[in-house]
């Protein structure tokens, strides 16, 4: 049915900064096969992404089923990284995007934040560590192929990962996902509770950094809402 089967959850929260540096993005059910969500140094780094890799996909989905063929996903990266140089004029712009297939999970970096895939029994793979892209430095390329073992994936910057641990992480969420009381998720998908109590944790736990979470249920799709806070008071959902 060109559905990828995998649910989402956004929270961005500006902690203890003076102004939210960073932003997220999510393309969901426009293209076959495929989503899209990124984490992006600004919000006009951010929407320049979404159109422009958004377009990218779709182009070389279209292409390559055509033909019957693998998607060159260095190509993908390759223009997007390319043209965001050039249009941006930002060597050093920082970007982590995570593309969600049917049959793969796709990870372009380029600094910034960090992509965790969990599986079954807590196992922790990072797809992408938080680095500070230079000036010169390729772009990091990763495919996994999914499986049944796939739980979920974290994607999330340093405001999330410099005080919660892949562990706690992964039994806060997997609680949410597939806890036994789901009640309590009634007003919101599960995967956007999950990515909220992170960013609560976060904040407990005295982040003073921007946080931006993402959370990507591989297993059910649910209904997806997307929240924004700061530090005195909690948004409205959008």
């Amino acid at each position: 049915d060109g559905k990828t089967n995998a649910g989402h959850g956004v929270v961005s929260v500006m902690g203890r900064q003076r102004a939210m540096t960073t932003a997220v993005s999510t393309v969901v059910d426009e293209i076959p096969s495929y989503d899209i969500f990124g984490i992006f140094d600004g919000l006009r780094l951010a929407k320049f992404f979404e159109e422009r890799l958004c377009r990218l996909v779709k182009e070389e989905v279209t292409a390559c089923h055509g033909r019957r063929v693998a998607v060159d996903w260095n190509k993908v990266m390759r223009s997007c990284f390319s043209e965001t140089v050039g249009t941006l004029r930002s060597t050093e712009a920082k970007a982590v995007v995570t593309i969600v297939g049917k049959e793969e999970v796709i990870v372009l970096c380029r600094g910034g934040a960090r992509v965790v895939l969990y599986s079954h029994g807590g196992v922790a793979l990072p797809l992408c560590h938080i680095h500070h892209h230079k000036c010169g430095e390729d772009q990091i390329l990763k495919i996994h192929k999914r499986n049944m073992i796939d739980d979920f994936i974290v994607l999330a910057c340093e405001g999330l990962w410099g005080v919660v641990s892949d562990d706690d992480t992964y039994q806060l969420v997997k609680c949410c996902l597939y806890g036994k009381s789901p009640d309590e998720c009634k007003s919101e998908s599960s995967s956007t509770k999950a990515a909220v109590v992170l960013a609560e944790l976060a904040i407990a736990r005295g982040s003073k950094e921007n946080i931006n979470v993402i959370v990507i249920d591989l297993k059910n799709k649910n209904s997806t809402v997307s929240k924004n806070k700061n530090k005195n008071k909690n948004s409205t959902v959008s």
